[in-house]
């Protein structure tokens, strides 16, 4: 037995001697400084990452660190990592009543908290199988219940319907299944009030709307479309282009077309009426407008709206459509786009030039630039004068700023337009910054690579970085090259925001970020098809979809005059806008700025909290420091006295402009009401405006099949499928 022991004892400590050769099995230490990032909300019912860097005086260390989510004394949640240098920490964040939290982080050492927001993150989106209806017919609504990562979620949902003048029609809550879909069939009354109605979808975390109208229309025979020769005109130009017009089932129209133009001038005014014959198509000549009253919302740009109607020459049926046309009084539009919120005295900083047409076409352009940079006492401390030459209506201005600049002014000219743009400085008190930007081209789509480089006034080893996605961390590393690159990922779609910050000798944090878009895609691969591009009313097709494995799939198919009259088909960019909204903070987005009669300057605080991020740390992180205009003489002080005659106020300058009231659709013809209405010719039995309102699951091998009789309608069909898997998420 004792020999064993020793035998024991002698293995324990070879094994303990090995155990730092061993790779991935460094001991663990306590690190001399710390950065921890929380987000400042927190999702319920949903993972968290926090972040975690640590180092000493030789670069990154490793330790074994901890997060607990508190509410007051007792232990809400805890997660655990072993973090070499960076890293992060998953937080499970049960389901918990929405408000005020506490956050402990710890390691070997050291224990910090922070107060988060936990709350309940959810997404709805609403769909019905047409955006029009009359009296008597059939609603039918779906509503998706989603949680950030387009997956489904089983809640309850609140679904309400509200007429036209806001009387309550209908008011049902239903636990989504388990595809976190709701489905609800309305059916209208013969007689109610016309015009829009709202359905409101709301669940713990979320609330949507939708609208449709309810109208006693007839189903256009045909569309109208207008196809200008290009989207704006000067104020002295023709304005000119085509009308075409085909039936639903594809064949062009015979008939008469009538444009009449009107301009806004205050208000809107007719001037011009222009009439000729078409077969499918005509071209139209309106002469110029002459004069119209520029707008603050359309850049200062005016509008000619026309209105057109093509009669139909055999029965007189008539269908109409209005076009709204920008104005301008000059072929060039310039706008400056900074690469940052602020820029860091001692690093080079960009200034994107863009020279386009009033409809945001690119165009080459000849451009000055003045920039005057500004100290702390609003003198003027440096003035640069370039000239630039856009290529592709695109031209990139770098900007050195000198140490003790605040803030600069830029001023671009070309052929008469002139634009302004005011930039302010980051604060740091050791002169200290770090600057990055995205340097490979375009916007990557999910799965590709993309490329970053770092500016930095002081030498460094080591730059930690963040990906922001979604109130939530994505993904955290680090680096000893000023210039990296990493793979996007689905949850960095639409819109995400990169956070580098670096660890200086004097324990200051320098930090910035920019914000980097990835083309989103649904993260569910959906197929439809029919067995014939065309059948025969009354024709049997086959329907098949195929999903990535089960999944739950509501199929839709209406008739294709029901779109010209209105649009409302769930799409890529409605689900990822809704994303945007809910997860991209303002600050994040580059605004118009005019002068102020203070200058604020960012400090790292800033920074991180402008990429919702709570930090703790035993580093120095400095805040911005704010310096007031007291009628200082210098730059400033010119730019006031001539803004205080009427060029352009900083305060009330929304009360000077109240009296220019942005255009509202021109008068048109009134569109066919209820008395003359044409009547829909019934040679045959069944014309539904939607054939389609199905809801089906695929099997476990991804596919289904719908057999069904087409209706007697001669017209297109469009057919829709939305498809949820609980693995995958939503497809359309």
């Amino acid at each position: 037995m004792k020999r064993l022991g020793r035998y024991g004892t002698t293995l324990l400590l070879v094994a303990a001697m090995m155990l730092p050769l061993v790779p991935g099995c460094t001991p663990v230490q306590a690190a001399e400084g710390y950065l921890v990032l929380v987000p400042e909300a927190l999702q319920s019912g949903s993972e968290a990452s926090v972040a975690f860097s640590l180092y000493g005086n030789d670069g990154p260390v490793r330790d074994r660190v901890a997060v607990r989510l508190m509410q007051g004394d007792k232990e809400v949640s805890k997660g655990t990592a072993t973090v070499d240098g960076n890293g992060a920490v998953t937080l499970p964040v049960p389901d918990v009543a929405d408000g005020e939290y506490t956050i402990v982080v710890s390691g070997t050492g050291f224990e910090q908290r922070a107060s988060v927001v936990v709350e309940k993150t959810r997404v709805l989106f609403i769909e019905t199988d047409k955006p029009i209806y009359k009296p008597g017919q059939m609603v039918h609504i779906r509503v998706l219940s989603l949680d950030p990562e387009l997956k489904p979620l089983s809640t309850a949902v609140t679904v309400e319907v509200l007429d036209a003048k806001g009387i309550k029609l209908l008011r049902s809550v239903a636990q989504s299944d388990e595809y976190g879909m709701v489905t609800i069939d309305l059916p209208l009354a013969d007689e109610l009030n016309l015009g829009v109605w709202k359905i409101v979808a709301q669940c713990e975390g979320a609330k949507s709307q939708a609208d449709i109208r309810v109208e006693r229309y007839v189903l256009p025979k045909y569309d109208v479309n207008v196809e200008p020769v290009r989207g704006w005109f000067l104020v002295g130009d023709e304005i000119s282009g085509v009308v075409s017009s085909q039936y639903s089932f594809g064949k062009p129209v015979r008939g008469e077309v009538e444009v009449v133009a009107s301009r806004y001038v205050g208000q809107w005014e007719q001037y011009a009426t222009f009439r000729t014959d078409m077969d499918g198509s005509a071209e139209f000549r309106i002469p110029a407008a002459g004069y119209v009253a520029g707008v603050p919302e359309a850049g200062g740009q005016g509008n000619v709206m026309l209105d057109v109607t093509v009669v139909e020459e055999t029965t007189g049926y008539i269908e109409r459509t209005s076009l709204l046309l920008t104005v301008a009084d000059s072929p060039l539009n310039l706008v400056l786009v900074p690469e940052g919120a602020a820029f860091k005295p001692g690093l080079p900083f960009n200034v994107l030039i863009i020279s386009e047409t009033p409809d945001n076409q690119p165009v080459d352009a000849k451009v000055r630039v003045d920039v005057t940079f500004l100290d702390q006492e609003f003198k003027d401390i440096k003035s640069v004068e370039k000239a630039v030459s856009t290529s592709g209506g695109k031209a990139l201005l770098e900007l050195d700023a000198p140490p003790v600049a605040v803030a600069m002014s830029i001023v671009a000219e070309a052929d008469g337009k002139q634009v302004e743009r005011v930039v302010q400085a980051s604060y740091s008190p050791s002169s200290s910054f770090i600057h990055v930007e995205q340097v490979s081209d375009g916007v990557p789509r999910v799965g590709e690579d993309i490329e970053f480089r770092i500016h930095a006034t002081q030498e460094a080893t080591t730059f930690y970085y963040e990906v922001v996605s979604r109130n939530r961390i994505v993904f955290s590393d680090y680096t000893h090259e000023p210039q990296f690159s990493f793979q996007t990922t689905p949850l960095m779609a639409p819109s995400s925001r990169l956070l580098v910050y670096q660890v200086l000798g004097n324990s200051e944090i320098a930090a910035d970020y920019v914000p980097f878009k990835v083309t989103g895609e649904y993260p569910h691969d959906i197929s439809l098809s029919v067995s014939t591009d065309e059948a025969e009313p009354g024709g049997d097709v086959e329907i098949r979809i195929e999903t990535q494995g089960r999944a739950r799939v509501g199929l839709a198919a209406v008739d294709r005059s029901v779109f010209i009259l209105a649009e409302n088909r769930l799409n890529l960019q409605q689900v990822f806008a809704e994303l945007e909204r809910l997860y991209m903070d303002p600050q994040a987005e580059l605004h118009e700025v005019s002068v102020y009669p203070a200058i604020e300057t960012k400090g790292a605080a800033e920074v991180f909290g402008d990429a919702g991020l709570v930090v703790l740390t035993n580093a120095d992180v400095p805040e911005g420091q704010r310096f007031v205009w007291e009628g200082q003489q210098g730059f400033w002080d010119g730019l006031f006295r001539f803004l205080a005659k009427g060029g352009m106020v900083p305060e009330g300058a929304m009360d000077m402009l109240a009296g220019a009231v942005p255009p509202q659709a021109a008068p048109s013809h009134e569109q066919n009401s209820g008395e003359g209405l044409v009547a829909v010719e019934r040679v045959r039995q069944y014309f539904p405006e939607t054939w389609l309102w199905e809801q089906l699951e695929t099997g476990a091998d991804g596919r289904a099949t719908l057999d069904a009789t087409v209706p007697d309608s001669i017209t297109t069909w469009m057919l829709r499928a939305v498809g949820i898997s609980q693995q995958h998420g939503l497809g359309v």
